[in-house]
């Protein structure tokens, strides 16, 4: 055997046994990790499996020793592809440490990404034409100030680097004319988007956090099979206290991680120190909790991100929607750590979101089980949920499930079909762990709130919040909303459901004093309390507890 298929078979039977543990494999997890050298691997693929499964043992080591055994093979590694043109080349978009990455990311995150790491983020390319690159620039600039793009009496090039300062190049001012403009934030995204701007980033350092922010934990096995919801009064997760530079560097983690595989979701974009909350549950995980801006906030329900860290690496991120006392979430395990103990981490992130925001119900999307998602079919994604109690709310997906579940059972080897799997994601999935928790969520809403407009205002939209906005301002004592866009953004997508409860509301002046205040909450406060303030107001739940066609309404002459 060659040196080269000799090496390449020693990551193969590393990347084998990185999840056994017992004193023969640390011996041999060991050995290997000292045999292999990054030089000698040729192969991109197996030069991406090593990568993997150095970060794989950082996370779950069996003992200090092997954990300092592959940091020091993960920086041999870095440095062999830092100096290395080949290797960097054939690693292009892999999301490797000193290697590059290049996408159309968002307004936010390009700004971000070139502030906070300089000439290592450069444009790569636009891929707008020139008629759509001046229309859109003169949208977000002023008049005058585009007015002589029109008609060609000079073209948008030549106009930007006639005012480029010292230093400048043509991202920093296509990133200034878009921080600028005084477009509401989600338009500016849209119009950014719409240019495909892609920037160049050198990836210099790995996605870790500092050492005071976590303790590595060594393990003697894995955790493989759990069940929830744990008992109610289980161990609280103990929440600690950051410092603005501590959330800072939690943050840069959680968006470098995702840069790096070419994603993005807006709580981890669009936040900010004083909206982040970090917890430690043990065996080496923490969970950071992370709330937009309130700017970047959604009227109704509270977009909520988070990402997990194992011994300080991000291992898993996602979304939450809360509305009252139930949360629509995911679970999203970055490849590099699959093989670990993914329920476990659910099972801790679920009882984090319980126990924070007060939640009696979880629900899942049909994306996240596999509905239009190839990789949630292949992953299995179903039976993850389904293991930690979450049940199809369709009746027939629930019968496909049951009839599954006994197959599995009785044959462990048993794999569910791509084509049962599609089958059972064609339904949400739903875990209700005490009382009648809201069952709807703003998906909901979006059709009831549709409804409304359509049944009581003849479907002129217009005409529907000319009548509810000033009424709901003037019933909540809002008037400072005209001068306040938050706040004028959230009663503009509440008041069309709380107008249908309009008597109620001027009968009980407790109800709208409380409301008032939850709504200052979310336009310009702390999320949670927003959150709390709801699930307090059984009345605000009954006017959204969806049949809008049975509210008796007529809206006034």
């Amino acid at each position: 055997m060659s040196d080269n298929k000799n090496i390449e078979s020693q990551v193969h039977q590393l990347f084998g046994i990185r999840n056994q543990y017992g004193s023969d494999f640390n011996l041999q997890k060991k050995n290997l990790l000292r045999r292999i050298l990054p030089r000698q691997i040729k192969s991109t693929k197996v030069l991406i499996e090593y990568y993997d499964l150095l970060l794989f043992l950082l996370a779950y080591p069996d003992d200090k020793e092997l954990y300092t055994l592959a940091a020091a093979a993960l920086q041999q590694m870095d440095v062999y592809i830092h100096n290395n043109e080949k290797p960097r080349a054939r690693l292009y978009n892999s999301g490797l440490t000193s290697t590059y990455v290049c996408a159309a990311f968002g307004f936010e995150v390009a700004k971000w990404v070139r502030k906070k790491y300089g000439k290592l983020v450069s444009l790569d390319s636009i891929n707008a034409d020139e008629g759509q690159m001046t229309y859109i620039l003169s949208v977000v600039m002023t008049q005058v100030e585009s007015e002589i793009m029109q008609d060609a009496n000079a073209d948008w090039k030549h106009w930007l680097t006639n005012l480029q300062q010292n230093g400048q190049d043509m991202l920093d001012m296509l990133i200034a004319v878009f921080d600028q403009t005084d477009v509401r934030p989600e338009v500016k995204d849209e119009l950014w988007n719409a240019l495909g701007i892609n920037i160049i980033i050198y990836l210099v350092r790995h996605c870790a956090l500092p050492a005071g922010l976590y303790k590595t934990y060594y393990h003697k096995s894995l955790i493989k099979q759990v069940s929830y919801p744990l008992k109610k009064d289980g161990p609280v997760p103990v929440k600690i206290k950051l410092s603005t530079v501590e959330a800072e560097q939690i943050i840069e983690c959680g968006r470098m991680i995702l840069v790096r595989h070419v994603r993005e979701i807006d709580p981890v974009t669009f936040t900010a120190p004083p909206y982040v909350s970090y917890y430690d549950v043990g065996r080496g995980l923490t969970i950071a909790l992370m709330g937009m801006t309130p700017e970047r906030r959604h009227p109704v329900d509270s977009y909520m991100g988070y990402v997990v860290f194992k011994n300080g690496l991000p291992v898993a991120y996602a979304g939450s929607w809360i509305l009252f006392d139930s949360g629509r979430i995911g679970l999203n395990v970055f490849p590099s750590y699959r093989g670990g103990e993914s329920l476990y981490i659910f099972q801790q992130i679920l009882e984090v979101h319980r126990k924070v925001y007060r939640l009696k119900r979880f629900s899942v999307d049909p994306y996240q089980i596999g509905k239009d998602n190839s990789d949630g079919i292949k992953s299995g994604a179903f039976w993850v949920y389904y293991h930690m109690g979450f049940r199809p709310m369709r009746t027939g997906q629930k019968e496909i499930a049951a009839n599954e579940a006994l197959k599995r059972t009785a044959e462990k080897k048993y794999r569910s079909p791509a084509g049962v799997l599609k089958k059972l994601a064609d339904s949400r999935m739903e875990l209700i762990m005490e009382g009648k928790p809201v069952r709807f969520d703003a998906t909901d809403l979006s059709t009831a709130y549709s409804n409304i407009v359509k049944d009581k205002f003849g479907g002129d939209r217009k005409k529907a919040m000319d009548y509810a906005y000033p009424r709901i301002v003037k019933l909540l004592h809002l008037e400072q909303a005209y001068q306040d866009k938050n706040l004028e953004f959230v009663l503009k997508n509440w008041c069309i459901f709380l107008i249908a409860a309009e008597n109620e509301l001027k009968r009980n002046n407790q109800l709208c004093s409380n409301l008032s205040k939850a709504l200052q909450f979310k336009a310009n406060g702390e999320e949670e309390k927003y959150i709390y303030g709801l699930q307090r107001m059984k009345e605000v739940r009954a006017i959204l507890d969806m049949d809008y066609n049975t509210i008796s309404f007529t809206p006034s002459k």
